[in-house]
């Protein structure tokens, strides 16, 4: 499936595809603030210090599958990918929809491994406490790049029994799923309105 990128911000919407996805693939680089971020009281806080530890074990390997597991582990599924087919989520049933979610973390997984080495990230750091939003929490970062440049992340958290999952994520003022919606929606109106065909993209 090849994506396009509006041309006027492209390097705006990569930036926000790939952060919102993978928290940035800043392996090997130093992470301020990261032993404060273990040790704070704000369990939401804490569960992103752990979703990023597991994103940097990834990157390490720069493997697509890898990766992947970890998305798969970490994702809010159904929201999130309830939100990226928009109005065409009812034509798909159970099983097509678990293969949807297949399709699709593979589908970040290895778009993220492809970009990762465009964005050289220097470090990255959380605010201590969660806020509460109207879909969840959220849990404020910061990415510094190289460069000098600097990206505030906002991280939107579903509960899930006692632990959370990631539902979105929002940079400037770009969310995830907002693009996610964009792509995958667009991809289908293009093929008969089909969100089968979505899938069966996703899946090659």
């Amino acid at each position: 499936m090849t994506v396009s990128v509006a041309t006027k911000s492209g390097r705006i919407w990569r930036m926000a595809v790939l952060l919102a996805l993978i928290a940035g693939l800043w392996a090997a680089a130093p992470i301020t603030g990261h032993e404060a971020n273990a040790q704070s009281s704000d369990p939401a806080v804490r569960y992103m210090d752990g979703v990023a530890k597991d994103l940097i074990g990834a990157s390490r390997t720069r493997s697509a599958a890898t990766l992947q597991s970890v998305i798969l582990r970490h994702a809010d599924l159904s929201y999130m990918g309830g939100q990226g087919l928009g109005e065409f989520g009812n034509q798909l049933g159970p099983a097509e929809k678990q293969a949807y979610f297949t399709g699709m973390t593979r589908w970040m997984s290895r778009y993220a491994i492809g970009e990762a080495q465009k964005y050289q990230i220097s470090h990255v750091t959380f605010q201590p406490n969660a806020r509460p939003a109207k879909y969840g929490l959220m849990v404020d970062s910061t990415v510094h790049m190289k460069d000098g440049a600097s990206y505030d992340v906002a991280w939107m958290l579903g509960k899930n029994g006692s632990t959370y999952k990631v539902r979105d994520a929002q940079v400037l003022t770009f969310w995830m799923t907002g693009q996610l919606n964009r792509l995958f929606t667009g991809y289908i109106a293009e093929n008969g309105g089909q969100a089968k065909a979505l899938v069966l993209a996703l899946n090659r």
